[in-house]
């Protein structure tokens, strides 16, 4: 039993540091071959300024050196706190993102939220719920470079992939991926 779980444990580092140099050259391909080999997004804080720009999954492998990246850009900016983003909430942003044909990064307003961060909120504007979705790194509001927020929605309840909440009067729209349904606040 124990050579059996330290071949698995060998075979996962394998695998992982394989995924590493993939992604590694995969970010250096044009991006119409990247499109082909694996998925690639480009997001930025709207708070920090930081960007991720490249690929964050290769088949059906997460590579976890993007996504150390991804959820530093998505961390809670009020708090510092950091949390695993959703892998899934990654391929939904992705999808618009290409959807839109976007060259330049989603601007991420808001990822994770802690749970102090969230209460703070709720205590300011009735469109924060009690259970966020951002409490457990699976929603994001977002702004779309070159895109109306209404163009943004419309792409987004397309993906039939989670919640969309749109926001006219702020210009940002939410996406998360629980359950499908939708909202204009």
């Amino acid at each position: 039993m124990k050579n059996f779980l330290m071949r698995r444990k060998i075979l996962k580092v394998g695998l992982a540091g394989a995924a590493g140099i993939a992604a590694t050259f995969l970010n250096v391909l044009p991006a119409s071959a990247r499109e082909t080999i694996g998925y690639s997004i480009s997001i930025k804080s709207a708070h920090t300024g930081e960007v991720f720009k490249g690929v964050y999954r290769v088949g059906g492998y997460y590579v976890p050196r993007a996504f150390r990246q991804i959820n530093r850009i998505m961390r809670d900016h009020r708090s510092g706190d950091l949390h695993p983003i959703d892998p899934r909430l990654i391929d939904v942003l992705a999808k618009l993102q290409k959807r839109c044909a976007c060259n330049e990064p989603l601007t991420v307003l808001s990822g994770y939220r802690s749970p102090t961060t969230n209460a703070m909120l709720r205590k300011v504007s009735g469109n924060v719920a009690r259970n966020s979705f951002h409490m457990r790194g699976q929603a994001a509001d977002i702004r779309v470079p070159g895109s109306s927020a209404s163009q943004v929605h419309e792409v987004a309840m397309s993906l039939h992939a989670g919640g969309v909440g749109y926001y006219p009067r702020r210009s940002f729209v939410h996406v998360d991926t629980g359950d499908i349904r939708h909202w204009v606040a």
